[in-house]
């Protein structure tokens, strides 16, 4: 695979992400991913209100209105109806072998659009102790370095299909909700 390969990947994605504000904030606290025609995906801890607006990678400020939120799994359903932005491609991240190349899209510290590659180590709940809810949750597991902003954003294969939300770091991994984990929740929206 070449350079040239992962980062039109990246940049067709980059036509799927969003900035997105929620409550009185100014400025864009994390990504939001245009999963189907009028609805988005990002992180639950993204979206502290109700309503919130998007950035379109094309510069237009769109209101939005979070229709599911579940804290525990970390993930949030936001219909915006006059983004007009391209869907992105998902795939199951438990296909993938370890070693895999992925890359995440967000907009850490104010970066817009920043990239970041690694590998994918696993798809499986976390070892005892590390934990996040009294739920036992499966994580998409990668070394990949996010930051503030990153939340809520697409990590890919290196296709450039989504096989996970970004939520966190843990323990030096990046965390992601599995793309399946996001469509079952899609499907009660």
């Amino acid at each position: 695979m070449t350079t040239t390969f992962l980062s039109e990947a990246a940049e067709r994605l980059r036509l799927s992400v969003a900035r997105i504000v929620s409550g009185e904030r100014a400025n864009g606290l994390g990504a939001a991913i245009a999963w189907r025609s009028g609805l988005f995906v990002t992180s639950a801890h993204v979206v502290t209100s109700p309503r919130v607006h998007v950035m379109t990678p094309d510069g237009r400020t769109v209101p939005g209105e979070v229709v599911a939120r579940d804290v525990h799994r970390d993930v949030a359903i936001v219909r915006v109806p006059g983004a007009r932005m391209p869907v992105v491609q998902t795939a199951d991240p438990a296909t993938l072998r370890p070693g895999s190349l992925v890359f995440a899209v967000g907009h850490p510290f104010g970066v817009v659009d920043a990239v970041s590659a690694g590998v994918f180590q696993a798809v499986g709940w976390l070892p005892s102790g590390l934990e996040l809810s009294k739920e036992r949750l499966r994580w998409v597991q990668a070394d990949v370095r996010l930051g503030p902003g990153n939340s809520g954003g697409p990590l890919a294969d290196s296709e450039g299909r989504v096989i996970g939300v970004s939520a966190m770091i843990l323990a030096g991994l990046a965390l992601a909700v599995p793309s399946t984990d996001v469509d079952a929740m899609l499907a009660g929206v």
